[in-house]
């Protein structure tokens, strides 16, 4: 109606600062940008969210095993028990692995950490695990969207492809762009399909770090907080 000349402006809005410039050819120079300005806060807000998801399931997984302290103290002491527990075979056996590696043992290296593994032994990544929770809680201070993708794969395992994480990068990227306010040409075709990646990626996080480290722990033999 406005543009048919029936009216000469829009209201003056109800809850916002009343101004009355809204006369037609104000408002066509903002339909041309319109589908640009609104996909791009579609996008900013939708990675916000996607953000805020990624933040506050970590933190989730963090409280549901009893919060920063007992979870690291679990950890800990299972790692100083496994130590203790080493029998007098499975050290002698240890004692074969701990000489300078030779390619003509390979077989024998294979042999001995084969039994080790099947007593139970932890080898020394896995003697890491305290300091990695450690590291992944301190990261949490800082998070950043940068870093989501290292995080997932790293800390959590999460198997992402060479394309999901550069897709992700590039929506990042486009996001950062539009919050500092550079010139950016994005329609809303290009928001939806960028905000289904976001969403299929959010339900692939989702359902890895629920099945795998959504597990109550704190019964397991051996731990001081098992009351």
């Amino acid at each position: 109606m406005v543009g048919a000349g029936t009216l000469a402006a829009l209201p003056a809005p109800d809850f916002f600062h009343k101004s009355n410039k809204t006369p037609p050819a104000d408002l066509l120079k903002t339909e041309a940008h319109y589908e640009q300005y609104l996909a791009s806060y579609v996008l900013i807000a939708h990675f916000s969210f996607f953000e805020s998801f990624i933040d506050n399931l970590i933190q989730e997984m963090i409280a549901f095993h009893g919060g920063e302290d007992k979870f690291v103290a679990r950890i800990e002491n299972r790692l100083k028990r496994f130590l203790k527990q080493q029998s007098g075979d499975s050290m002698k056996t240890k004692r074969k692995l701990q000489d300078a590696e030779r390619p003509k043992y390979r077989d024998s290296y294979r042999k001995h950490s084969r039994n080790l593994d099947e007593e139970g032994f932890r080898f020394p990544g896995e003697l890491f695990a305290a300091f990695g929770v450690r590291s992944l809680i301190s990261k949490m201070e800082n998070f950043k969207a940068v870093h989501i993708p290292d995080t997932l794969m790293g800390a959590f395992q999460l198997d992402l492809s060479e394309a999901e994480v550069r897709r992700f990068h590039e929506i990042r990227e486009l996001r950062n762009s539009i919050a500092h306010g550079d010139p950016v040409n994005v329609t809303m075709k290009q928001a939806v399909v960028m905000n289904g990646s976001l969403r299929a990626l959010a339900v692939k996080i989702s359902a890895h770090i629920a099945d795998h480290f959504f597990v109550i722990e704190k019964y397991v033999p051996g731990n001081p907080f098992s009351a």
